[in-house]
């Protein structure tokens, strides 16, 4: 059993990694009375197979359904006769199950926890009602204009790489995932070298060391196989869709680097002056002086090669040839003017607030150890990054904005009205 610890400060988790390649993490808060817990999987929709788009957010599902010892009613009524609550998610490059509950019910909670993540038990019918249940969850999703085209921007983004499909599938896809398929992603990367078991709260190291040890130790040691590969982004583009939706909703999107790359701080910052926020330049612009948005953003997702950054605005359709206008002025501003000092402080100051706020949630806690873990090999340490944050300059920022921000070339998808509903 091999430990060591994140980096010294008042954040200061501990790492093992036990003799069959399970990493587990503990964050010790004593001041609470309850600790949030997470399995993490090291493995999401990137890793599927040509044409089961959908297959591990499909194995998430049917972990809640039965295991050896547990149909789906006795599962939940281990965790709700407790008082505790469990749920999970799937992401393009990972997978997360955890459970909120008090620290006295923390052994039995995760041993119900982690027989459902690896000794799940998969039947034919319960496939089929699964299906049932995802296709309404896509149809649903559908239904939801900004989801919709977040999931369009990427597939037009990506192609046909793995990272280009929506993480629930499409009802095509899905139609077509059989039991077999749920086991053989579930066996592939349901492995001790792709596991980390993440507790935060008011536990003890050692009793959550042997807890896991004696719940999870007899797994076999089998490592990782990671076989992904970077995408060939395509180069941008614009599509057009009409549907039956009340507002225009834009999306301008442009590939970048990805979370391991040393200017991710930099876009921090350049993302939070230019869209994330009420004092950012897209929010004052479209919303507060033109009134043309309730919602106008800009975000970006880094991925282990490759990232996105992103800008979203829903507005009339009388109004979204001058939001794109504005959209395009601002970007412009940016490479050839930057940033003002003042936009950069506030910038940092609001990235570092977000930081140690997010120390006061427990379950914030533990994803940021295991999502750390699952992107970088360790847990991130919060005041860490507020350090980076705070030595990114304005001449970081134009340089960056030099690079990413020419309108020329973000692509373009726009999710239109159909005219059925005027």
């Amino acid at each position: 059993m091999k430990t060591a610890t994140a980096p010294a400060s008042s954040y200061s988790p501990v790492v093992t990694t036990l003799s069959n390649g399970i990493t587990v993490v503990v964050d010790r808060v004593p001041s609470v009375a309850s600790c949030a817990m997470g399995i993490w999987v090291r493995t999401g929709t990137r890793d599927e197979a040509r044409g089961k788009a959908g297959v591990a957010h499909f194995v998430e599902h049917m972990a809640f359904r039965r295991t050896k010892t547990m149909t789906a009613r006795k599962i939940a009524a281990r965790f709700e006769d407790v008082g505790a609550y469990a749920n999970a998610w799937t992401t393009k490059e990972e997978t997360c199950f955890y459970v909120r509950t008090l620290v006295d019910n923390l052994e039995s909670s995760f041993r119900t926890l982690a027989e459902l993540v690896i000794d799940p038990v998969y039947t034919d019918s319960d496939v089929e009602k699964e299906r049932h249940i995802i296709t309404e969850e896509i149809r649903a999703y559908e239904d939801e204009a900004e989801e919709f085209i977040f999931d369009l921007g990427e597939t037009v983004l990506f192609g046909n790489h793995p990272l280009a499909p929506p993480i629930v599938g499409t009802v095509e896809s899905v139609s077509h995932i059989q039991t077999a398929d749920v086991q053989r992603f579930h066996d592939q990367h349901y492995v001790s070298g792709n596991i980390i078991v993440c507790v935060a709260g008011n536990v003890n190291v050692d009793d959550v060391l042997t807890l896991v040890e004696s719940t999870l130790g007899g797994m076999p040691r089998r490592r990782r196989q990671s076989r992904r590969q970077p995408p060939t982004i395509l180069p941008p583009h614009d599509v057009t869709i009409r549907k039956s939706v009340q507002q225009a909703h834009i999306l301008w999107q442009r590939p970048t680097f990805g979370l391991h790359h040393t200017d991710k701080y930099a876009l921090q910052v350049l993302n939070t002056i230019l869209g994330d926020g009420m004092s950012s330049r897209l929010n004052t612009r479209v919303r507060e002086s033109k009134g043309f948005a309730y919602s106008i953003y800009s975000q970006t997702q880094l991925f282990a090669d490759c990232g996105v950054f992103s800008i979203y605005a829903g507005v009339d359709e009388r109004r979204y040839d001058r939001t794109n206008g504005i959209i395009t002025e601002e970007l412009t501003k940016l490479v050839d003017k930057g940033v003002t000092d003042r936009e950069l402080q506030r910038a940092r100051q609001q990235l570092r607030a977000s930081r140690i706020m997010s120390l006061e949630s427990l379950s914030s806690r533990m994803s940021m150890a295991g999502k750390g873990l699952v992107d970088e090999g360790a847990p991130e340490d919060p005041f860490l990054s507020i350090q980076r944050l705070e030595a990114v300059t304005a001449d970081d920022v134009r340089r960056l904005a030099h690079e990413l921000c020419d309108p020329s070339t973000w692509g373009h998808c726009m999710l239109l009205p159909s005219g059925d509903e005027r």
